[in-house]
């Protein structure tokens, strides 16, 4: 068996120099050390973030929720006013409407009351105004008081 003897870690076809292999597997190595280190604090970073994207989103919902119970509670209110409203409006017009009906009763009553008191003043001047024709020598139609009928056209006047 032909056996190549290593030293310090250097493979078989590395140069005639020794030192050289040896710092290229250092700088490899501390490559790799130094990427395992970026890759960890990466992965850490992403974790961090990852739960405080977790944490936000937990207090957003409950954000949320608090939220949606008070937008319910400000529907119901909602509803109770709007509820309340329409109630208060259909007795506004129940009370306009009852108005109403008694301003023409009484407009109605009014009226009805002026007319009596026309016919009955027409009623007692009747008889004093037949009273003083007669007395003129006339009726109230135009008839004198002895039976002589005048035509209705104007009185003529005789020199």
């Amino acid at each position: 068996m032909n056996e190549i003897p290593r030293t310090n870690g250097a493979s078989p076809h590395s140069s005639p120099h020794q030192g050289q292999p040896q710092r290229l597997e250092l700088s490899t190595d501390q490559a790799v050390e130094t990427a395992a280190l970026a890759g960890a604090a990466a992965v850490q970073k992403l974790v961090s973030e990852r739960n405080e994207l977790r944490t936000r989103l937990a207090a957003q919902e409950q954000e949320t929720a608090a939220y949606r119970a008070l937008n319910n509670e400000l529907r119901r209110r909602l509803l109770m006013v709007h509820q309340t409203y329409v109630e208060m409006a259909k007795g506004v017009v129940g009370d306009l409407e009852r108005f109403d009906a008694a301003l023409r009763d009484s407009a109605q009553d009014a009226h009805a009351t002026i007319e009596a008191q026309m016919q009955w003043e027409e009623g007692a001047a009747a008889p004093a105004q037949n009273g003083a024709a007669r007395v003129a020598g006339t009726h109230i139609n135009g008839a004198h008081a002895n039976g002589a009928h005048q035509p209705n056209g104007p009185t003529q006047i005789k020199p």
